[in-house]
């Protein structure tokens, strides 16, 4: 015979795993092996006709060769099946989830399973085996996991027991029943028991946790000590509990702990004591209350792992404001460093503390300007370095305040937030504003000093070596950073170099120029510097430096920082490649933040998840970066940037900032898939949102670059902006009346305003072109001779007649080639008083030789005499 059973004083995780071990088994019989809980009794009281169950008494116990014991392996727990262990030949199938202790019995099965409840073991085999599950087989199996995981809330619980309750209650499960037995009120020796527990609690601290041990004696035995047990620790809030019951001249003890510095089943085994970490009990009957209290005093102090300090979480050091600072720039300070609050100081003194809200409501009072004396909390609570994280936990919920300073000897030495706390709750899962993207490089040995030399030109090279040797002269490190790093190490041509010092900036900027005889530029407020070299061309140095952001969207703030956080404030990590320049490590790579894996596999990734919101134009950047070197943006960045965008961040930016970005995106090799791109992502409409994308002239654009490129080659015409040339395209199915609308919120200077209004002419002229196929050159010149070179561009690619280009490619030409040879002294040589009449002069001249009437120096002085002559300038002839 084959019995199924489980331990003395069943549980509903005892009786439902029988229940189910049943389903498994179906031709074994379930036994009690003793007594039942009051839970479970008043359930069988119920439903024992609905449970076929029977009592030891009930069966031939001669015929067991096998027992199926569920939710426990101790022999000693089995009741009145106790002997049937020690019988020869005795098999045994064991499922438990307590800790394996010794003397527990082993068998042909045996499986131990670290779970909140024993009965998800035998439903994951429910599953396995398909097995049918009917709604009360679920109701009875839910209320051992319900109970022994206290409704999932227990930290025993794990997913396996969240997926086996949710496996029952899809077939049924009736958690109202559930409810109904797992709530039962106490009865009044339980209630009475509590009250003698609370009155004769004993409190110590042990290793910084609060230990509770409380003490009863009662001739009758009461049931539910675990539950009154449950109640007293909810009541008295310390991090263990231990009631010492003593019934029946034996005594009963149950042990909970809330932190895993403390496994009470550890502690307990002292006493021949089980359970769990968090969960054990006890029944000691050769040893009274005070023996039992000795021996878990003295086993306290061995297995209590010390607890968390203040010191171990607090931060360090503290970033504090004076009193009379404004409420606008505390909060700014607070945006600068990511804080919520701060301390307030007035000398070495913390006098008060003000928060993120408390800058909010002076805002919204417009009251910005006033000192943060008037609205800080004045009331300051604070802790020692020594101070519990329990204890700050308790003081943080009972005062409803987000953070503490830690404060010895009064001398402010840390502080405390809600986010240490629940760091030290949550761990690495708790869940931070502030999320880094970047991969970590391993920053393995990688030395480019031969790629430098083979890809970079003689002179470049000279100076970054004179700047690792100036820089080895004066005890400073030095670098060659961001984009001519970046295109380095992509073989992509870049000379424009960016130095940054670990040191001060400018000294070595005006040594290095000295030493190349050039002049350096220095910019104090920023610590920077542009050294001018003979050649005219130039090197920017910087002072290592990180940035902060006052609020989303605003300028960036400067200070002093090492070359990590230099560049860690930098765009994307493919940009934040830096190569050092020092003597003994020249050519060596820097790479923090993983850019050059990022440059193999073609990512565009910023450096955290926040990026974007400290600076929108990021956006933009991203898009030109990626089109331009044919990578992709990396998808947390990307979702990262969409947030931005539909957060609409691009909003808020001043539209200098925007034009900006605009001219670098239409300076590019090829800017229209970086168009495309904007469209794409919902960038277009904060740009130009009075234009329609799909209404953009895309055959005129497209041949821009072409245009630009004959233009150069053919005139040398090497001035031409580019990026100017894009937006008269753009800008060119506006009306007069929505262009003003743009200009005035795109800062333009006074000549590229007006370029751009002075191409509103340009489709009037193409079409009379187009009509007059057979003008002189001098007409050209009076229609065109005033237009900028963007313009001619512009007009350039509205033609599409062949003789009209021929003709207007004619007059530039021209145009290019012609001028006036003679000059006022010669005028006056033949007569001429100075005046207004000389410009008129060569205004003519020019003109007969743009239409080729006259040819030269000696030409244009015989049409004046001719002209003097005929009396045409009489007025201006010296008597």
């Amino acid at each position: 015979m084959v019995v199924i059973t489980s331990h003395n004083a069943l549980d509903f995780d005892g009786l439902a795993a029988m229940v189910a071990a049943q389903k498994l088994f179906p031709a074994a019989v379930m036994v009690f092996s003793g007594t039942l809980s009051k839970n479970v009794k008043k359930f069988m009281a119920l439903y024992k006709d609905s449970l076929d169950i029977k009592y030891p008494k009930e069966i031939d116990l001669s015929q067991v060769n096998r027992m199926i014991i569920v939710d426990t392996a101790n022999p000693n727990r089995l009741g009145y099946l106790k002997d049937l262990v020690f019988r020869e030949g005795m098999d045994f199938y064991i499922f438990d989830h307590h800790p394996a202790s010794e003397g527990d019995l082993r068998g042909s099965l045996t499986e131990l399973h670290q779970v909140g409840a024993v009965t998800t073991v035998l439903v994951e085999k429910i599953i396995e085996n398909d097995i049918s599950v009917s709604a009360f087989d679920a109701t009875i199996l839910a209320l051992g996991i319900y109970e022994d995981t206290g409704s999932l809330s227990f930290t025993s619980t794990t997913p396996r027991d969240v997926s086996a309750a949710a496996f029952l209650l899809s077939r049924g499960a009736n958690l109202s029943v559930v409810a109904n037995f797992m709530e039962q009120p106490f009865s009044s020796q339980q209630r009475q028991l509590l009250q003698e527990l609370l009155s004769t609690s004993r409190y110590f601290k042990i290793n910084n946790m609060d230990v509770v041990v409380a003490v009863a004696e009662t001739d009758k035995f009461i049931p539910g000590l675990d539950e009154v047990t449950h109640r007293l620790f909810e009541v008295e809030s310390s991090d263990a509990i231990f009631t010492v019951v003593t019934m029946q001249g034996k005594v009963n003890v149950v042990a909970r702990s809330r932190t895993g510095n403390l496994k009470v089943n550890e502690l307990l085994k002292d006493l021949d004591g089980r359970g769990h970490e968090r969960a054990a009990s006890a029944i000691v009957k050769d040893k009274n209350a005070e023996e039992v209290i000795k021996i878990l005093m003295d086993g306290l102090g061995d297995k209590v792992c010390p607890g968390l300090l203040a010191h171990d979480i607090m931060s360090a050091p503290v970033k504090t404001i004076p009193m009379y600072v404004s409420m606008e720039e505390a909060g700014r300070i607070m945006l600068r460093y990511g804080h919520t609050g701060l301390p307030v100081v007035e000398g070495d003194r913390v006098v008060g503390l003000i928060s993120r809200r408390d800058v909010d409501k002076a805002k919204t009072h417009e009251l910005g300007h006033a000192p943060v004396k008037g609205f800080m909390t004045t009331e300051v609570i604070s802790v020692t370095s020594a101070t519990p994280v329990s204890e700050i936990q308790k003081l943080m919920i009972e005062h409803d305040i987000g953070r503490l300073p830690v404060i010895d000897n009064g001398r402010l030495v840390g502080i405390v937030s809600r986010s240490d706390i629940l760091k030290t709750l949550h761990g690495q899962d708790y869940p931070e504003d502030h999320k880094t993207l970047y991969l970590f490089s391993d920053n393995g040995e990688k030395n480019y000093a031969e790629l430098m030399q083979k890809y970079l030109p003689a002179n470049i090279i000279s100076v970054l070596r004179l700047a690792g040797e100036v820089a080895d002269e004066l005890g400073y490190a030095v670098y060659c950073v961001g984009g001519f790093v970046r295109d380095l190490l992509l073989r992509v041509a870049n000379y424009d170099v960016d130095l940054v010092v670990g040191g001060d900036g400018i000294k070595l900027a005006q040594k290095l120029a000295e030493r190349l005889k050039g002049r350096a530029r220095a910019h104090e407020q920023f610590s920077t510097a542009v050294i001018v070299l003979p050649d005219g061309s130039k090197v920017d140095v910087a002072t290592a430096r990180t940035e902060y952001y006052e609020f989303p969207a605003a300028l960036p703030k400067i200070e002093r920082a090492s070359i990590k956080e230099d560049l860690y404030r930098r765009d994307f990590t493919i940009n934040t490649l830096a190569i050092c320049l020092n003597q003994d490590k020249f050519g060596d790579l820097i790479d923090y933040f993983g850019g050059r894996k990022d440059l193999e596999k073609g990512y565009i990734r910023v450096l955290y998840n926040l990026s974007f919101i400290e600076d929108p134009t990021r956006i933009l950047r991203a898009i030109r970066f990626e089109q331009r070197y044919h990578f992709t943006i990396e998808p947390d960045t990307f979702r990262f940037a969409k947030d931005a965008i539909d957060r609409r961040l691009l909003g808020r930016l001043s539209y200098k900032r925007l034009l900006q970005e605009l001219i670098l995106i239409f300076s590019e090799k090829a800017p229209l898939p970086a168009l495309k791109r904007m469209k794409e992502i919902g960038v277009w409409e904060y740009i130009f949102p009075e234009i329609e994308f799909e209404e953009l002239k895309w055959d005129v654009l497209e041949r821009v670059p072409a245009i630009i490129s004959w233009c150069k080659e053919r005139y040398h015409w090497l001035d031409i902006k580019q990026w100017l040339v894009y937006m008269l395209v753009i800008f060119s199915g506006l009306s007069e009346k929505r262009l003003e609308t743009l200009l005035q919120r795109y800062s333009l200077n006074k000549y590229d305003r007006k370029v751009i209004e002075d191409s509103f002419k340009i489709p009037v002229l193409t079409e009379y072109l187009n009509i007059n196929h057979n003008l002189p050159p001098s007409r050209f010149d009076e229609m065109l001779g005033m237009l900028d070179k963007e313009n001619m561009i512009y007009l350039l690619l509205c033609i599409k007649d062949e003789l009209v280009w021929e003709n207007l490619a004619n007059y530039i030409d021209l145009k290019e080639r012609i001028s006036v040879d003679i000059n006022g002294n010669n005028l006056k040589e033949l007569g001429l008083k100075a005046g207004p009449i000389f410009r008129r002069i060569f205004d003519e001249l020019y003109k007969l030789k743009l239409d080729g009437i006259i040819h030269d120096r000696e030409d244009e002085i015989n049409t004046v005499k001719k002209w003097i002559e005929e009396g045409k300038f009489i007025d201006s002839v010296v008597d």
